[in-house]
């Protein structure tokens, strides 16, 4: 049980990054169909400086620099230009897909003789892991995922509590009144979508070096999505977010927990994202997407 409980936030960790950093976007109104991209941008770089540096913490601040790139991508041309949001995060993960798949080939030809593998971080407390109940689930954790778990009252506070937060809670309902009130609205959508690529690149770093230690092209496999399906299913807060990846992460866990089932692998690699529409069919609380989401401001 604990080694399940375990594995579920470890699974959970960079759907919760990815979908916290898209919380703090849609929350100033801008929304991001591209999180998947910029996750695999981030998982991308994060895994080549950790495998050239041998220092997984390098390979995390260049996960989140690719992260950052992208998205001051999405940025310049949602923002600056007020392209339709939907079709340019669509581009993105084009334009990430791209990137990672050409990145990939020349890292691999440049090493053919072994595949390429990053270094690994290693558990936080790992010495009181062995502390009853919630040691073996919490202590064996990664630096990386108690920021993820601090993060989210963090989070909340901030939206809820902060005047900042406050000024970028009223960019997304409402840019005209913010404006008119001394917000300036463009640039708390372009400090948002720095923070959200920041958190997604930090994701995907996430993944291929503390879960996987390698890359393969497409290896988010949909998680951009999930995260972004897991803001919608926490209704826009820090804390239901965070329950909605804690359920996704239970469902990647449980995929692959199945073939020593028996199972077909069609259906098992179904299951999560079977789970995903499912769970969006279902309404919980009643707060509503900020009022202004997706429509570009300004220019």
């Amino acid at each position: 049980m604990d080694a399940g409980l375990e594995a579920i936030i470890r699974i959970s960790t960079p759907l919760l990054l990815v979908a916290l950093g898209e919380l703090i976007l849609e929350r100033a109104g801008v929304i991001n169909i591209g999180a998947e991209g910029v996750m695999l941008c981030g998982a991308f770089f994060g895994f080549v400086a950790g495998w050239a540096s041998g220092c997984p913490w390098i390979g995390a601040a260049a996960g989140m620099a690719g992260g950052v790139a992208l998205m001051l991508v999405f940025a310049t041309f949602a923002l600056r230009f007020r392209a339709d949001q939907i079709v340019t995060g669509m581009a993105l993960n084009l334009l990430a897909l791209g990137i990672t798949g050409t990145g990939n080939q020349i890292v691999r030809n440049a090493s053919p003789q072994v595949a390429p593998q990053s270094a690994t971080f290693q558990p936080m407390a790992e010495s009181l892991a062995t502390l009853p109940l919630l040691g073996p689930i919490l202590f064996s954790q990664t630096a990386l995922t108690w920021f993820a778990l601090l993060l989210i009252p963090a989070l909340y506070f901030y939206l809820e509590y902060s005047e900042r937060g406050m000024e970028l809670r009223a960019v997304g309902e409402n840019p005209a009144a913010a404006e008119a009130s001394g917000v300036a609205v463009l640039a708390c959508r372009w400090k948002a979508c720095i923070a959200a690529g920041l958190l997604a690149g930090l994701g995907g770093a996430f993944l291929t070096i503390s879960q996987t230690a390698s890359f393969a092209d497409g290896c988010t496999r949909g998680r951009g999505f999930v995260a972004i399906s897991a803001v919608v299913l926490g209704r826009y807060t820090s804390f239901g977010t965070a329950g909605a990846c804690l359920f996704f992460g239970a469902a990647f866990y449980a995929r692959d927990a199945f073939p020593s089932l028996n199972v077909p692998t069609e259906l098992v690699e179904m299951l999560p994202y079977s789970l995903t529409l499912v769970a969006l069919c279902i309404k919980f609380g009643n707060r509503p997407a900020p009022a202004a989401l997706g429509k570009a401001y300004g220019g």
